[in-house]
């Protein structure tokens, strides 16, 4: 824990340069944009407008909530319960508070200080979740999610809201999450599938 803390106060001390804040903009929008989900939230309802995305879009929405938000953010996290590494650094608290809202303040929930426990990342957890499901369905573009993954994953060290091994256990096991998520598709997708399609057909008979 103590080298992840000389880590994060090197980064930050490095970080602080006035000609290196067009960086610290391009990472803030990335982390806020995470935040939450959301941008792997509003890719997954995106997708379900499209017939050669759809499957993609309902994998990934059950990625999200039974691993990102069920196994990680309530099991692993209130398990662990590691306080985030500026609660305990002035330095880097100063840091957060120089690129994200003041704490307790928010926007319709999200872009806020975040407040939960700070093991396993979140953002990186969700970020390699989802783009590992991309990728396995959709290779092009599964590597523009890797890419904007790591970037996402990156930042939440360079803000120091997270620990070195918070991003790197979020990143190994959310992909491992991402191969399981996909696995499960291919075996029970299609049954599940067939089975609300059997729901709805048997709804319109019993009207008619």
């Amino acid at each position: 824990m103590i080298w992840e803390l000389n880590f994060l106060k090197w980064l930050t001390r490095a970080n602080q340069n006035p000609s290196l804040d067009w960086l610290s903009w391009i990472l803030n929008i990335f982390t806020l944009a995470c935040d939450k989900g959301l941008i792997w939230i509003i890719a997954a309802l995106i997708m379900l407008f499209f017939k050669k995305w759809r499957k993609t879009g309902i994998i990934l929405g059950f990625g999200l909530i039974v691993f990102a938000m069920l196994f990680n953010n309530i099991i692993i996290k209130y398990s662990v319960q590691r306080p985030r590494p500026f609660e305990i650094e002035p330095i880097l608290s100063a840091r957060v508070s120089d690129w994200m809202l003041p704490h307790g303040s928010s926007f319709l929930g999200f872009f806020e200080v975040p407040d939960s426990y700070s093991f396993m990342s979140g953002h990186s957890f969700s970020s390699a979740l989802c783009a590992t499901i991309i990728f396995a369905y959709h290779r092009k573009t599964g590597i523009a999610a890797i890419i904007i993954a790591t970037i996402i994953s990156f930042s939440r060290l360079y803000f120091g809201v997270h620990y070195p091994t918070d991003v790197i256990a979020g990143v190994i096991v959310g992909a491992g999450c991402g191969i399981l998520t996909v696995f499960l598709a291919h075996k029970f997708y299609d049954k599940i599938v067939s089975w609300v399609i059997g729901l709805f057909k048997k709804d319109k008979k019993t009207r008619s």
